[in-house]
């Protein structure tokens, strides 16, 4: 079977990381799989040989995006996919129009995202209509606490629906603790935090720097890029820390294992989640977590966290120090995460998308 996956913008982020998984394993299975991204915003897929770019940066006003959709129109009628798989609220929207126009007999929306939560004013409303009349074949949610955003959405919307956990990809093995420190300059007898994922208002970093300054004999490390960086730079400079601080940018899926082999801890505040791919990540890597307070978390994480209120950094700071004079509860929370390793394994997230695409 010939599919496209549809994105909105070419970065290293969650959504992106599930799509990768998702292709790779389909073309495990003998599918022709490629990802179109209806515009490039980091090089984190300049080299990927099964990515293609509509635009080679984000729409600057109306007429760019109506370039990117009639682009993306050309680019689907050229393959004629036999299914389209989408991904985030506007690639959904496009990607399924742009898919039926050129007549393929699947279409696949994954919601990566809450509605009404993200994706702008009319986001929602058109994923709901689109949904409800049946422009979606299927319409992909990743968790329990997803599922049940949707419990007030028509019927004929809710029928469509399937639920298929996110995959996680993580090595059995993580590579050497010192090398990675090594590798990432930072102090080899050190303890460390981290915390991967863009650097935003809702994934919340800045309270780790808060935290930071708590914990005088810590380091964190941050892996992510984002509109928030500046701030959180500026929060460091403030607090006195930017020198225990070390920000890495953008990292490519496939180093983020050097990333969590460097981790004592795994620290991720995020405000508003669908699953929690990085804290994942994490926990099944054999990091103890120490995790926001929210439900989609609890859900996905079960007892491999201790959760906390994360708009406080004195409650991250806190729980940083249980674990340190503690090591008997961190060890606890590592085995729960490596535990999760079957649950989320890509093979069975994989082998969920291949049947929906035949049913």
């Amino acid at each position: 079977m010939k599919i496209i996956q549809v994105q909105t913008q070419a970065e290293a982020a969650g959504a992106q990381h599930v799509s990768d998984m998702v292709g790779a394993g389909l073309r495990a299975r003998g599918h022709q799989v490629r990802t179109v991204f209806m515009y490039r915003k980091t090089s984190a897929y300049d080299a990927d040989p099964h990515a293609d770019f509509i635009l080679d940066h984000r729409p600057r006003g109306p007429l760019e995006l109506l370039r990117a959709i009639a682009g993306l129109i050309g680019y689907m009628r050229r393959e004629r996919p036999d299914a389209v798989i989408s991904y985030q609220h506007y690639g959904n929207i496009f990607g399924t129009l742009a898919g039926r126009m050129a007549g393929a007999k699947r279409l696949i929306a994954n919601q990566s995202g809450a509605p009404g939560k993200f994706g702008g004013p009319l986001a929602a409303p058109l994923d709901r209509l689109m949904g409800t009349l049946g422009a979606y074949h299927f319409s992909v949610v990743n968790s329990g606490w997803m599922e049940a955003q949707f419990a007030g959405y028509p019927e004929r919307y809710r029928q469509r629906t399937r639920r298929i956990d996110h995959g996680v990809e993580v090595p059995a093995v993580l590579p050497d603790r010192q090398a990675s420190r090594a590798a990432l300059g930072v102090p080899g007898n050190a303890f460390v935090l981290v915390s991967t994922g863009r650097l935003t208002e809702g994934k919340n970093q800045r309270v780790l720097v808060e935290a930071l300054a708590e914990l005088p004999d810590a380091h964190l490390v941050l892996a992510g890029a984002g509109p928030e960086a500046e701030k959180i730079g500026a929060t460091a400079r403030r607090l006195g820390v930017s020198d225990r601080l070390h920000r890495l940018g953008e990292v490519p899926a496939a180093r983020i294992d050097e990333v969590l082999a460097a981790g004592d801890v795994f620290a991720f505040a995020s405000r508003t989640e669908t699953f929690g791919l990085s804290a994942a990540e994490a926990a099944i890597a054999g990091l103890p977590v120490v995790a926001n307070d929210i439900a989609v978390l609890r859900e996905v994480l079960g007892d491999a966290a201790i959760y906390v209120d994360a708009e406080q950094g004195s409650a991250v700071a806190r729980a940083v120090r249980r674990l340190i004079a503690e090591p008997g509860k961190a060890a606890a929370l590592a085995a729960a995460g490596r535990a999760l390793r079957a649950r989320y394994a890509p093979e069975r997230m994989c082998a969920a998308y291949e049947a929906l695409l035949s049913a």
